[in-house]
């Protein structure tokens, strides 16, 4: 019996010393990670308890090491064998495949392939509606403050249609692994885990990507079938593209200066480029393509951009010959790079903007259309008019474009509509109705088709900019567009994604405004400050119920995009202040009131601390005058005792130091 023990004693001893000993040696190979040195990919990597490959993590079930060789047992079953190192390379079999000659990858991203790949351009679905792209990864060893920053891994990429990025995410498991199944209109530009990582990459619909971030070792790597071009942006990021005309000396910033300036930049990129091609000489040319188009549509993208700062938005022949000649090269599939979808937009709205065709004349030739098909009858009386009209008209869209501001421009609508023979147009107008609404909204899609042909638009790239451009028109009005109009686009748009974009969110606020306003009482009506013209006036008359209580004042209007922006977050900003008595006032700057009261509705800003008016434009812009409004939103405190608190446009971003200040302003 002795003896038994004795040797049961020696077997047990034995085993937990060798499971010590797997332990122990299971560090050697822990943290590191191994490329096939025949295709140069990321093949396998190994953690103290775990082991990647085949775009997952696996756990480890058992290890034992013998002279410098290791045989893994994973929960699946499948055994891994890596052989001994032999000048700095093991070989490692994965289940009954072949052992891979492998190297250990000793820098941050994967080192050059070791052969050339001159595939060009990247997937092209067509924009079909439902595909998608699997992100599996592991931000392995994640420091405290990474941590803090939230346990969603998130993946932003943009909708070439709404001009927005859109975001996705993914809840991360105690260790940082997380699988993400996101959905992707075409191959397109993918802004990856930003707060954390800040990374951006491409990525191609239908496909798996594998992502490490080992934040012990600082690694990234990307594991796939087709992951070449990942890790090349890994170890050689793109610089970015952006410029603006602030980079130029204030006062000095003209067009052709800014068109020189963008034209070093990118001089200096492809210089960079062309010398890392040459200390590289593996790189892909995907790669290349990738970063040399990065860079020309970048270039387009500020041109374009550069047209805000220029008075009315004029630009030299020059200047968009040049800009026309970037558009020529522009690739293909469209949301390969985020920068196209404003370079698109642009470029197609200033070449409309700049045709020698008014809103005016729009309506002329509308007018002059119908009569000529029938639909309707002109008097000689009626014809005079549209004759007197059209130069009064074309007068007027010049002077529009220089206007200075939305208040600038109002005045000289109201100046116009009151001379005698606009009136009396306005009036035939009206009369017609129905029939030149819809030839209007035919016209208007019309017109921008012309444009786009004109500058060789295929068929997918009309259709994307169509919808683009009226999905805007029902962003910027909060309201559906008329049936007429919807009726066109279904007729002109092809592409099934293109025009489902449209009608969803035509859908969304045709239901929004035939919903009831929840707490009507919170819009006051503007007879609250009747017959006042002077605006600290209206201004105290306003805020006379809230004395005591502080104010906090929001300008904003329903045509401005951060205004709304920063609205649908202002549910955010709420719950942050709840333990506060706070008033939340809104004055709506040029706002059309359909699209105020949908404003209101889609973002729920009712309740007995919110009250909103949209006051008569001289009157709002009496307050802003008083209050020295420049840009929109603006914001503003006004405290118990009615003193006025400017406040910085992103307050929000810093919400322990803005509570510091309400605290201070509510004892």
């Amino acid at each position: 019996m002795k003896t038994l023990l004795f040797t049961l004693l020696l077997v047990l001893t034995s085993m937990t010393g060798q499971a010590q000993e797997a332990r122990t040696e299971n560090k050697a190979i822990a943290d590191t990670y191994w490329r096939n040195e025949a295709t140069g990919e990321w093949m396998i990597g190994f953690a103290e308890k775990h082991a990647i490959f085949d775009n997952k993590v696996w756990d480890i079930v058992s290890q034992t090491e013998k002279k410098d060789a290791y045989t893994l047992m994973l929960n699946n079953g499948t055994i891994i064998r890596v052989g001994k190192m032999k000048e700095g390379r093991r070989a490692i079999a994965i289940g009954n495949k072949k052992p891979a000659i492998c190297s250990l990858i000793t820098t941050p991203a994967l080192p050059d392939y070791p052969t050339k790949d001159l595939r060009k351009g990247f997937a092209d679905n067509n924009y079909q509606m439902g595909d998608s792209v699997t992100i599996i990864g592991w931000l392995k060893d994640m420091p405290e403050q990474a941590w803090k920053l939230g346990r969603e891994f998130g993946v932003g990429v943009n909708n070439i249609f709404t001009r927005k990025q859109d975001g996705f995410y993914a809840r991360m498991d105690s260790l940082g692994r997380f699988c993400l199944k996101m959905p992707l209109i075409n191959s397109s530009q993918v802004f990856i885990d930003w707060k954390r990582l800040q990374l951006s990459s491409v990525m191609e619909p239908g496909k798996t990507y594998f992502l490490l971030c080992d934040f012990k070792t600082g690694q990234r790597l990307f594991m796939g079938d087709d992951v070449r071009v990942q890790n090349e942006l890994l170890a050689f990021p793109h610089a970015f593209a952006n410029d603006r005309t602030e980079v130029m000396e204030p006062g000095k910033a003209d067009a052709m200066r800014f068109k020189a300036h963008t034209d070093s930049l990118r001089s200096t990129r492809m210089a960079e480029l062309q010398e890392r091609i040459a200390q590289h000489p593996n790189l892909s040319q995907r790669y290349i393509d990738y970063l040399a188009d990065y860079y020309l549509t970048g270039q387009g993208e500020s041109l374009m951009q550069a047209r805000f700062h220029m008075p009315g938005r004029e630009l030299p022949q020059e200047y968009m010959d040049y800009v026309g000649e970037l558009w020529q090269q522009r690739v293909k599939p469209y949301t390969l790079y985020r920068d196209f979808t404003t370079f698109m937009n642009d470029y197609i709205d200033q070449l409309n903007e700049k045709r020698p065709f008014s809103a005016g004349d729009r309506v002329v030739q509308s007018v002059r259309d119908l009569e000529k098909r029938g639909i309707i009858t002109l008097t000689p009386e009626d014809s005079r008019l549209l004759d007197e009209y059209a130069p009064l008209s074309q007068e007027m869209d010049r002077k529009l474009s220089r206007a200075k501001s939305h208040e600038e421009a109002h005045k000289m609508i109201e100046e116009f509509e009151s001379i005698d023979i606009v009136a009396k147009t306005i009036k035939l107008f009206e009369s017609i109705g129905e029939p030149l609404d819809k030839e209007l909204a035919a016209a208007d899609i019309r017109n921008n088709l012309t444009t786009i042909d004109s500058i060789g638009c295929d068929r997918n790239l009309r259709d994307i900019y169509t919808a683009c451009y009226l999905m805007r028109i029902i962003d910027a009005t909060r309201t559906p567009l008329p049936p007429y109009t919807m009726e066109c686009a279904e007729q002109e748009i092809q592409l099934p994604l293109a025009f489902n974009n449209v009608k969803t969110l035509n859908d969304k606020y045709a239901a929004l405004q035939n919903q009831d306003l929840a707490g009507a009482a919170s819009l006051r009506p503007s007879s609250d400050v009747a017959n006042m013209s002077e605006g600290e006036q209206i201004l105290r008359k306003i805020i006379e119920p809230y004395k005591g209580r502080i104010v906090y004042l929001d300008i904003w209007g329903t045509w401005c995009s951060p205004c709304k922006e920063q609205l649908s977050e202002s549910h955010i900003v709420k719950e942050q202040l709840k333990d506060y008595d706070i008033v939340y006032l809104y004055l709506a700057n040029n706002s059309p009131e359909q699209a105020w009261k949908n404003t209101i509705k889609e973002y729920g800003l009712t309740g007995p601390n919110c009250v909103h008016y949209n006051l008569p434009a001289d009157q709002q812009s009496a307050i802003e005058n008083y209050l020295k409004v420049y840009a929109f939103p603006t914001y503003k405190l006004i405290d118990k005792e009615g003193n006025i608190h400017d406040l910085h446009w992103e307050h929000t971003s810093d919400m322990k130091s803005f509570k510091e200040i309400i605290a201070k302003l509510s004892k």
